[in-house]
């Protein structure tokens, strides 16, 4: 037996109880609960196996409960695999943005709207292949360096900040609120 082998454990309920059933090994017992079935099934396994419960790997299976707990299994693997492509795309625009635009983190993640601490998780460390684009482009000019193009952005009429999503937009400045009083102690909108 190999450690990295798993075993179905097949769950029902039986009236207040769970049977614990392992069809590859004909095992069955039962438990009160489910927190316990898992390393009841393992421990099952490990002494039919002679072989020690750690390198157990179950797969617990509820095959009554499937139309309820698959729905919600599907959307979990939707939601991984959105998180893992926003993850990309996210890795690709800071790439453009500070690698090849030589954007600071710190506009990188407003233009993104994220933390400056979660562009920098994005951003390859200096001198990497990824950063340094001329590695092969021969020997590098003396002197000072020509600053980086600067991105175009398009400020918006409302006022609001160009890049931003909507939900972190402020129609106010936070250090200042919209209405102030005047020197003679009348309020006034800002």
């Amino acid at each position: 037996m190999s450690p990295r082998d798993e075993f179905h454990v097949l769950l029902r309920r039986i009236g207040r109880w769970w049977a614990v059933d392992i069809p590859s090994l004909d095992l069955h017992t039962q438990c009160r609960t489910l927190e316990g079935a898992e390393d009841l099934a393992r421990g099952m396994v490990a002494e039919a196996l002679g072989v020690p419960a750690e390198v157990i790997a179950t797969k617990m299976v509820v095959p009554e409960l499937a139309p309820v707990l698959g729905p919600v299994a599907e959307a979990r693997q939707r939601r991984a695999a959105a998180v893992a492509a926003e993850d990309e795309a996210i890795a690709a625009a800071v790439h453009e943005l500070v690698g090849k635009l030589h954007v600071s983190q710190g506009d990188a993640a407003r233009l993104l709207g994220l933390p400056t601490s979660e562009v920098a998780h994005f951003t390859p460390e200096r001198g990497s292949a990824l950063t340094d684009t001329r590695r092969d482009a021969g020997p590098r000019p003396s002197g000072p360096a020509p600053s980086p193009p600067r991105p175009a952005v398009a400020v918006p009429a409302s006022g609001s900040r160009p890049g931003l999503p909507l939900r972190q937009r402020q129609t106010s400045s936070p250090a200042r609120p919209a209405w102030a009083t005047s020197d003679d102690g009348t309020a006034r909108r800002g």
